[in-house]
């Protein structure tokens, strides 16, 4: 290892640990790519209780540390940054053990932050008091193309938000607080979330939700497990219309133009099309993390709690128990 670059540790080498592609793969979706690719990291150790999984990710990464747990990293090693990729279910346990390392400096958590309600308000204060530098793996947030856009959103390139429908698949908590960090990073502050005609679908919520930000009200749907991916948002504005397309890989701008056929009215063309190179999500958010300030980290950090702690809001309003 470089003396410049970081020591990197995943927890939980499966899919989205190093198993969901493989160092010849055109995406960078595992945090294993991520650190391979990444000039300032090299990934020194990985945290697997399955056998299989361990093989089958050294096979493809080649030979590091492997420890069962975090629990098995004693105090005496050192890791600068953490991919936190394991179960939702070991979460809390992960977070709550790293905040107590003195290395670890860098965390990068994936979604959802914890798996109950219970869990996150137990957490809650010791994450944002933490002096360590952790973000919530809300992957569209890092993209430059989504960055610039937001940028422009902000400027009032497009006039005021009119209003937005977004649609997502496999529950609010796991894929819908994907899309309310993309709608709180374009139109602000997220202060509510109202469950109408949602359900519980295997420990999460489905249905209709209205939502309201700073900049902007709407609806996004949340779908029962369709048998393929799903993630389109569709934003108007004063002056035009943005739609977020096949996952966030592509953004199509549309402006309002005077309509050929009935004079004195308007319609939309399509006036820009972005191609966001999404697939490279893994290397963009690890990048991030390390480029970006303290600050700038914290503060995206907070908002994405945020986002969380109304979700689970939403949890209580449709099953009380």
């Amino acid at each position: 290892m470089g003396k410049t670059q970081l020591n990197a540790l995943i927890i939980g080498a499966g899919s989205i640990g190093g198993l969901i592609d493989s160092p010849a793969s055109d995406a960078i979706a595992s945090h294993a790519h991520a650190y391979e690719l990444c000039p300032s990291t090299q990934l020194g150790a990985i945290c697997e209780p399955s056998e299989l999984n361990v093989f089958a990710f050294m096979e493809r990464w080649g030979e590091v540390q492997r420890y069962f747990s975090i629990d098995d990293v004693s105090a005496d090693e050192h890791y600068d940054i953490v991919s936190i990729s394991s179960s939702t279910a070991s979460h809390f346990r992960d977070l709550t053990t790293l905040l107590k390392r003195t290395d670890c400096s860098m965390i990068l958590c994936e979604k959802p932050v914890v798996a109950s309600k219970e869990e996150f308000h137990s957490l809650i204060s010791a994450l944002q008091n933490s002096d360590k530098k952790i973000l919530i793996h809300l992957m569209r947030r890092y993209n430059k193309a989504f960055i610039a856009l937001s940028a422009r959103i902000k400027n009032d390139e497009f006039g005021k938000a009119l209003g937005f429908q977004g649609v997502c698949a496999k529950g609010l908590l796991h894929n819908g607080s994907h899309l309310l960090g993309v709608l709180s990073h374009f139109l602000g502050y997220l202060s509510a979330i109202k469950p109408f005609r949602a359900s519980y679908c295997n420990d999460d919520v489905c249905g209709e939700f209205g939502i309201s930000l700073k900049n902007g009200d709407g609806n996004i749907s949340v779908l029962k497990s369709p048998d393929y991916s799903l993630f389109e948002l569709t934003i108007w504005f004063e002056k035009g219309v943005i739609k977020v397309l096949e996952g966030g890989d592509k953004i199509e701008i549309y402006s309002r133009i005077p309509s050929s056929t009935y004079e004195g009215y308007f319609t939309l063309a399509l006036h820009e099309s972005i191609t966001t190179n999404l697939s490279r999500y893994a290397l963009d958010s690890v990048e991030f993390l390390i480029r970006e300030s303290d600050q700038t980290c914290s503060e995206i950090f907070k908002e994405h709690l945020h986002i969380h702690e109304l979700i689970f809001q939403a949890f209580i309003k449709v099953y009380p128990s």
